[in-house]
């Protein structure tokens, strides 16, 4: 399984780059990325695109050489894929991943640092030959796992468009924090974490 976190965006909504905004003392971004690194998977890929530079050194410093292909290589236990489509949409990142992905894919939000351990390893323990995720009050959230038979349509996507119309089917892991459905948006989400 293949643990993916999307963090190609430009926070557009928050009016400027907001991955490396700190919270609690550390980047925004690292509590995912932590997060990632403490899961059972068999490979870790970090889709960036808006910033992916500063990112890298931010996140992954010191590291002996530049990255090659423009953003693109290895950094400790992750693969830096960049996508030079991210202004399309999370579509575009995901398709990337999923270009490079082994086996299913656990797909994490870089905008979302308070989804629980417990909870994305409950989706991996119900990880098989269907979509998982958790679901907060019904609301789906976050970890989505993808199953290896939708990686067709994921290297099919365009825009904006992420995975939801392959969702059908999914099974919903309940989870009483919302941690799971909450991200960062504006400046104000920061404060009141």
């Amino acid at each position: 399984m293949t643990g993916v976190v999307l963090a190609a965006g430009a926070g557009t909504r928050m009016g400027r780059p907001k991955l490396l905004l700190p919270l609690s003392g550390r980047p925004l971004l690292a509590w995912v990325v932590g997060l990632v690194e403490r899961l059972p998977l068999d490979q870790r890929l970090l889709v960036l695109g808006a910033e992916a530079e500063t990112i890298v050194q931010t996140m992954f410093p010191p590291h002996p050489a530049p990255l090659p292909r423009r953003g693109e290589g290895e950094r400790g236990r992750w693969r830096i894929l960049l996508n030079e489509g991210w202004s399309e949409g999370m579509g575009s990142s995901l398709r990337r991943a999923a270009e490079e992905a082994e086996g299913g894919m656990l797909v994490f939000l870089g905008d979302m640092p308070w989804v629980p351990e417990e909870a994305a390893r409950a989706v991996i323990a119900r990880a098989g030959d269907r979509p998982v995720a958790t679901a907060y009050r019904g609301q789906r959230g976050f970890p989505v796992y993808l199953p290896l038979v939708l990686r067709p349509a994921l290297r099919s996507l365009r825009g904006d468009q992420g995975a939801r119309d392959f969702l059908g089917g999914c099974q919903l892991v309940p989870w009483p924090d919302d941690g799971v459905i909450r991200d960062v948006d504006r400046v104000e989400d920061l404060h009141h974490a």
